[in-house]
């Protein structure tokens, strides 16, 4: 773990400076055999030697306790100060007082709330995770009625995770998963936190070379919409995807084979591209986006010898039309990248399609109002008599 274990602002004494010190040494005094071990003097009325504490923060042995290790990891995650509102909120709906601190920082936030809440800390950063997932593969439900949505309860969500738990260990990547849901916009949003394959790694112990063997962490982001039935997965493997429709389908819905990935119908099509041209990307009956320009197309000719077309331009209709040219008839519209202006943004940001189900964005946040733009103009091939259906969306826990 040694090795794999970096701070990005505990490496920094003027960055432990900012924690309150009462507030510090109420922290590593958990620690104390440790840091005594360290030989770093805690003493409530000396000054405390930050760059002694900086080094030992950064350099953690096998000596060094995991739960300690996970505290610094979660509180050095959260200390940024874009964190700042985001903690004060959670803290006060958690009921965590604050004490005598008149002007806490962001540090002293994360550090009180790791004391009070380890699990509070931990989940917070994992909603933070969410926004960092780029790259999904949807898939819409397989029954002819969209099922009502409960937000799961703790033990439906204990009982997921026990049969991910088995499903990892199956495949060498370990027990200790856990799943954190959240509500966004009425959409349900679940991050899975689990264990890669075992790593092993070469490191220096007292001048000697030596080895450390450890299982790296790895988080997936998985997103529901109740409104039309549509799952939505960030992962790497399609093993994991699969797993993840049918434990999911099993615990949530009661079904799992709600979403089935091999038999699943396509969500994008292109064809607006070609039918409509650049009227295809006209936004303005969509509030929050002010323009948006087609800059990347691919198509292929003929899939027998894979002839595949790339263009790239600021505007690529325009590009195309100046050379007296237009999508052929014809060919299969394999992906397509829009440089989309959204209203409270200066520059604009990319988001591709490549059908029948993947969607990347430079910003997961963009992905509700780009599904309203796609949906609009026929991007996205909706099951209309699943839609017709009731859908009734509950957001209290079962």
């Amino acid at each position: 773990m040694a090795t794999s274990f970096k701070l990005r602002n505990f490496s920094n004494p003027a960055i432990l400076k900012a924690i309150s010190r009462p507030l510090m040494i109420q922290f590593l005094q958990r620690y104390a055999e440790f840091f005594d071990g360290r030989h770093f003097n805690m003493n409530a009325y000396e000054e405390l030697d930050y760059d002694h504490l900086a080094s030992i923060l950064m350099s953690p042995g096998e000596d060094t306790p995991e739960d300690l290790l996970d505290a610094l990891f979660f509180i050095d995650e959260m200390s940024l100060p874009g964190y700042y509102d985001e903690l004060m909120n959670k803290m006060s709906k958690a009921g965590i007082d604050m004490g005598t601190l008149p002007k806490p920082t962001v540090g002293d936030l994360a550090v009180t709330i790791w004391l009070a809440s380890p699990s509070l800390l931990e989940s917070i950063h994992a909603e933070q995770f969410m926004v960092r997932a780029k790259k999904f593969d949807s898939f819409l439900t397989t029954c002819s009625t969209i099922p009502s949505f409960t937000f799961p309860a703790a033990a439906t969500v204990q009982n997921l995770e026990g049969d991910l738990n088995n499903w990892f260990e199956t495949k060498k990547r370990g027990r200790g998963t856990k799943v954190f849901v959240f509500m966004r916009d009425d959409i349900a949003w679940f991050l899975v936190r689990h264990g890669e394959p075992y790593k092993r790694e070469g490191t220096l112990k007292n001048g000697e070379s030596s080895s450390i063997f450890y299982r790296p962490e790895k988080f997936d982001v998985l997103l529901y919409n109740p409104e039309i039935g549509e799952f939505s997965i960030h992962t790497s493997t399609m093993g994991e995807k699969k797993a993840y429709c049918k434990f999911f389908g099993r615990h949530i819905f009661g079904n799992e084979s709600m979403f089935d990935i091999e038999n699943s119908g396509d969500k994008y099509s292109l064809d607006p591209l070609r039918v409509d041209s650049s009227d295809s990307l006209l936004c303005t009956d969509v509030d929050g986006i002010d323009e948006i320009k087609l800059c990347e197309l691919q198509f292929r000719h003929d899939a027998s010898i894979y002839h595949i077309e790339i263009h790239k331009a600021d505007d690529v209709f325009e590009a195309l039309e100046s050379q007296f040219r237009c999508i052929p008839e014809g060919a299969s519209l394999l992906k397509a990248s829009f440089k989309i202006t959204f209203t409270n943004s200066i520059r604009p940001r990319t988001v591709s399609i490549r059908p029948p189900n993947v969607a990347i964005f430079d910003r997961e946040s963009d992905n509700l109002l780009v599904n309203t733009w796609l949906e609009k103009r026929g991007f996205i091939n909706i099951n209309k008599e699943s839609i017709d259906g009731e859908t009734n969306v509950v957001l209290a826990v079962a």
